[in-house]
């Protein structure tokens, strides 16, 4: 589907094109059956003109858990090696030092940009003076050559814009500020007209047939309103507009729904459930047969995140607080079953949580069995050589990196499927 298009979009313009995560590389292993770093590659063959990027998160690679320093520097230099030239990246926690050792590592390995996320959230820890004193430390390192607000949720508004984009721009040493905001609750467009009238150039959009519901604002609808404000950008339009008709074909020939506006929403703003989340929610309930009871699950989300130190709905942390939201509600006694990454997180895996994490659930979750070994143990940081010997010797890196993360099955079916295939009917 994007190679039968590649030359098309690389015509286009972009700064960027935001390709693959770890986790997008674990879905293209387990459920498309193709080798995620020959994708890459061929990708980036097929668009050599523009930047393709990865979205990292710093200490995990291809799963939610937390992975050993000398991993996350293998796999940076074999992203890298393959053909990504931009690094995004999201640090959840803040963990100042933690980014700039991760910002040193993708630098090292030949990226040629990195951007680090500003993760938006809503909280009364999360203010513009929050915001803006992480920004000033961030942009202390060397290897940072920019930032993006990342609004995962779609909870920006026109006013909140107003006073954090100056706070964000007079604490970044003059580093270019991007932004990046989804459709949730309808006003994504209309943030990031007010972000270019503010001085933001780089802005972040899908084309239409992909656009809007969760996702971003068009990049037509975007690019139409800032000339109708006396901007420009030097895009082919000619291209743009085939590439939207090759996607809407897709849509169409899969059966897959079109991109479309949402009505604004104002619960967002109280859950602050990521759009990917919400669909996972729904899915685990129906699996249990409780889907009507998605709205006791949302409030108890809101209740988890308070208690859990309000952790920025983002991956991991939105996966987190919403399977321990769903625990409770299904099990019918809150944190009765606590998941092992929850247990992490209150170990301080990931992090220093924003706020304090409420003293009666932390008691709770720590008298845990299973809680024991996990909260008595510092994260191990074996070598690459000690793990090569657990996970196999003689493996390429690519190999050894996709079976240290995945089961062996699932290797096994994408080595077993063949070549990727290249062509779109």
């Amino acid at each position: 589907m994007i190679l039968s298009i590649a030359p098309v979009m690389d015509r286009v313009g972009f700064k960027a094109v935001d390709f693959i995560t770890g986790m997008h590389m674990a879905v293209s292993v387990r459920w498309h059956k193709e080798n995620p770093w020959e994708k890459i590659r061929l990708a980036c063959k097929a668009m050599p003109r523009t930047p393709l990027s990865f979205g990292g998160t710093g200490i995990r690679f291809m799963g939610w858990k937390r992975v050993p320093e000398s991993v996350m520097a293998l796999a940076m230099e074999r992203i890298i090696a393959s053909g990504i030239r931009r690094v995004w990246m999201l640090e959840p926690s803040y963990d100042v030092d933690l980014i700039f050792q991760q910002a040193k590592l993708a630098k090292a390995a030949g990226a040629e940009e990195l951007v680090v996320a500003l993760s938006y959230t809503i909280s009364p820890v999360h203010t513009d003076e929050y915001y803006a004193q992480k920004a000033r430390e961030i942009a202390a390192s060397p290897d940072v050559d920019g930032m993006y607000i990342k609004d995962q949720g779609g909870l920006l508004t026109v006013d909140r814009v107003r006073t954090l984009v100056p706070a964000l721009q007079q604490s970044i040493n003059g580093l270019p500020l991007e932004l990046h905001s989804h459709c949730n609750t309808g006003l994504a467009p209309l943030v990031y007209l007010e972000g270019i009238q503010l001085g933001i150039r780089t802005v972040h959009t899908a084309i239409s047939p992909l656009a809007n519901g969760t996702s971003q604002p068009s990049t037509e609808n975007i690019l139409r309103n800032a000339r109708r404000l006396g901007y420009s950008a030097n895009l082919d339009e000619e291209a743009l507009e085939a590439m939207a008709a090759h996607f809407r074909y897709v849509a169409e020939r899969e059966g897959r729904p079109m991109g479309a506006p949402v009505e604004h929403d104002v619960y967002y703003y109280e859950h602050q459930v990521p759009g990917g989340m919400m669909t996972t929610l729904k899915r685990q309930l129906s699996e249990v047969k409780m889907e009507h009871r998605l709205e006791e699950v949302l409030e108890e989300v809101i209740r988890v995140r308070r208690e859990l130190g309000y952790p920025i709905m983002v991956t991991p942390f939105s996966q987190f607080v919403g399977s321990q939201a769903t625990m409770n509600v299904v099990s019918g006694e809150r944190y009765k079953t606590v998941p092992t990454q929850v247990i992490e997180y209150v170990a301080g895996y990931y992090g220093k949580p924003p706020a304090p994490i409420d003293q009666n659930i932390l008691d709770k979750i720590s008298s845990l069995p299973q809680a024991k070994n996990i909260l008595n143990t510092e994260h191990p940081e074996p070598s690459i050589e000690e793990l090569r010997r657990k996970v196999g010797l003689g493996l390429s890196d690519e190999e050894f990196l996709i079976r240290l993360a995945l089961p062996d099955k699932d290797v096994e079916d994408m080595l077993a499927a063949g070549p990727i295939k290249t062509q779109y009917p």
